[in-house]
């Protein structure tokens, strides 16, 4: 967990992914994220993902499909 959202396996979401979510373009996402609206972490190759947890969270509140 990180700042308490689940970044396990199957959980991980790309920029790409959530901009798709949103409606909004990749660099939009990472703004968001270099802003600390959305937690994200690097893989070891130095990509940066993203909790589906907490984009759903963020897309439909405490009503998560």
């Amino acid at each position: 967990m990180v700042d308490g959202w689940d970044f396990g396996a199957g959980q991980l979401l790309t920029p790409g992914d959530v901009a798709t979510m949103f409606r909004v373009e990749p660099k939009t996402v990472t703004r968001w994220a270099d802003g600390g609206k959305l937690a994200s972490i690097r893989t070891l190759g130095g990509v940066r993902r993203f909790s589906r947890q907490q984009v759903e969270h963020l897309m439909f509140g405490d009503g998560v499909r």
